[in-house]
């Protein structure tokens, strides 16, 4: 009976925020016609307020040109604007763009201010110093992204909209110039949606294409703050003023993006919307009645969708299993569902399926970009790489993902009973916790390198590398302990590492994941070292761990280097990695059968 009081509940969850909500808030969107965003125009420039537009920069050199083209383009007094642009760690010819359109905007009566930062500090930090640099001296803060042009008359709409004294900030109808029939169809429904949540409260967040706010309001956000534009505005609201959307203001994206590009950064959003839910819980206060329902009720249940989403078909599978028809039904209905979400992935372009695989797409990232956030990751980078090539497919992506989450869960679930024995034995064997932890290397990306901590069921007597450091592993290690080495020949010791593939450290086959003590050492060494993780998690074993050992000397890890890359070469194609994978799998089976780990 409760299973199914759970599968009702969360029905009511996903019908009313896909359906009812949706609906509800598109209609009011779409029909509403007392805009309170806009108001009589001002007759003379003295009456317009002064307005500072900061941008941060890193690596913008493709569109720094077409964004300063747009600036001039709009009409706006020239004495009242004034533009602050940081480069942020450029290593491209951003600063070089900038510096000659300068003469342009003396030209033109426009102030522009730009810095150039040898050190990449982030874009957050850089905007919290441009902000806090102009707060004082200007009336309004325009903001936006480097890759978004925006109406000509945005700034001028803007004052307009600030006439209204209870106004703290302004967004903008958000448009896409090489957008996927999901994603315009997503945005389109936003707009309307924002514009709904406009004439009934506050816009939930902001829009980072461009936005507006009272100088005077500006509040400086925590450095781990991952969705900028959004908390900005939301503390606008925190200080009791609107945050309105004037839907003759828009602010176009002219970024193409690859499915690689999508999913990186719908995770860095799942994750910033989690972070967001957690420190915007002021909306749900008894005096925030009308506000907490409009961010409980969109952006709150778009949040935690992915984990009803996963609760439903869990509850539902469960009641299969005791013989329920209905459940039974309900299963299958989702399991079809989901695979036709994948259908587009692999070629079969049709507009329904594409939206469908955008929207089931969008929370397979944000689900990835959670549980990472939860893990402590959103961080700022270990080491910066070079661009890397886009080599796997996402539907490659999608298929090994969904096969780790399969395999581990139920590989736990079968070794389950073994664990109590092993740790047993551990601790008849030697003084010391029953698992291992141990900080490692996990995916390497352009923007950040992911550590984590792996979990072992320990092998080696306890604080073994407490004197000795890091060091490489040997031929009968004296450090290891006897119950250890049947552990290690076996790899039993390393079926907890089913944890790290299921929180999504890692995945179960891919490149051993290294101790960052070692990882600088081996990158000087051994060119392309590092790049073995680019875009790939490491694995509990791989094709390298199964044609050799442990690594014991330099010239053991140049040669796991070739197997490594072999592997990824393999990724093009969910065919390749599919019979990659199943080899590897039964030569790591062999591997424990035969004793033959080290």
């Amino acid at each position: 009976m409760m299973l199914w009081f759970i599968v009702i509940f969360l029905s009511i969850l996903i019908i009313y925020h896909h359906i009812v909500y949706t609906a509800v808030m598109i209609r009011l969107g779409k029909y509403h016609t007392n805009d309170r965003s806009t108001s009589p125009a001002a007759s003379h420039h003295d009456e317009y307020p002064c307005i500072a537009l900061v941008m941060p920069a890193h690596n913008e050199a493709n569109y720094m040109a077409a964004k300063l083209a747009n600036i001039l383009m709009l009409d706006y007094p020239a004495e009242k604007l004034s533009v602050h642009i940081c480069c942020d760690g450029c290593s491209d010819n951003t600063s070089e763009i900038i510096k000659e359109w300068h003469p342009k905007f003396e030209q033109a009566g426009i102030k522009l201010e730009w810095t150039d930062k040898a050190n990449n500090r982030g874009k957050l930090a850089r905007l919290n110093a441009l902000m806090a640099q102009v707060s004082t001296q200007y009336d309004l803060i325009a903001l936006s992204d480097i890759s978004a042009l925006i109406s000509i008359d945005a700034l001028t709409q803007a004052a307009h909209s600030f006439q209204n004294t209870e106004t703290g900030a302004i967004t903008s109808c958000y448009l896409l110039a090489d957008a996927t029939e999901g994603e315009r169809q997503y945005w389109q429904w936003q707009n309307k949606i924002r514009h709904a949540e406009s004439q009934l409260g506050s816009v939930m967040g902001g829009n980072g294409a461009f936005y507006i706010m009272r100088a005077s309001l500006f509040t400086p956000l925590p450095e781990d703050t991952i969705n900028d534009d959004f908390m900005l505005p939301m503390m606008v609201i925190k200080q009791g003023y609107n945050v309105l959307l004037n839907q003759y203001i828009n602010s176009v994206e002219i970024s193409p993006s690859t499915d690689q590009q999508n999913h990186q950064r719908r995770q860095r959003i799942g994750a910033g919307n989690l972070q967001q839910l957690i420190r915007c819980r002021f909306l749900f206060s008894p005096k925030q009645k009308k506000l907490g329902w409009l961010f409980g009720s969109g952006k709150g249940l778009r949040t935690v969708m992915p984990f009803i989403l996963i609760g439903y078909l869990l509850a539902t599978s469960a009641l299969a299993i005791q013989g329920s028809l209905l459940a039974s039904l309900l299963v299958i209905g989702q399991l079809c569902a989901y695979f036709l979400a994948l259908l587009p992935a692999w070629g079969v372009n049709q507009k329904h399926l594409n939206k469908w695989h955008y929207l089931v797409g969008g929370y397979y990232s944000s689900l990835f970009g959670m549980v990472r956030y939860l893990n402590g990751q959103f961080k700022q980078g270990w080491r910066h790489l070079p661009p890397l090539y886009d080599y796997q497919a996402r539907s490659t992506q999608c298929c090994k993902r969904l096969s780790d989450l399969v395999l581990s869960l139920i590989g736990l679930v079968l070794t389950l009973p073994l664990w109590p024995v092993i740790a047993l034995l551990i601790k008849l064997d030697s003084k010391g916790p029953v698992f291992y932890r141990q900080l490692r290397v996990g995916q390497i990306s352009e923007q950040h390198t992911d550590l984590f901590e792996v979990i072992k069921f320990r092998t080696m007597t306890h604080n073994a590398e407490q004197d000795s450091g890091a060091v490489w592993a040997q031929q009968d290690d004296p450090r290891i302990t006897r119950i250890g080495r049947f552990l290690r020949v076996t790899r039993l010791d390393e079926l907890p590492q089913f944890i790290n593939v299921i929180k999504g450290d890692m995945a179960l086959i891919g490149p051993r994941p290294e101790r960052p003590q070692l990882c600088g050492d081996l990158q000087n060494a051994l060119p392309f070292y590092l790049e073995r993780t680019a875009g790939l998690r490491p694995g509990i074993t791989g094709l390298a761990q199964v044609s050799q050992g442990y690594d014991r000397c330099l010239d053991d890890v140049k040669a796991k280097i070739a197997w490594d890359h072999a592997y990824a070469a393999a990724l093009g194609s969910p065919w390749q990695w599919l019979k990659m994978d199943t080899f590897i799998i039964f030569k790591t089976i062999l591997v424990m059968v035969t004793k033959r780990g080290q």
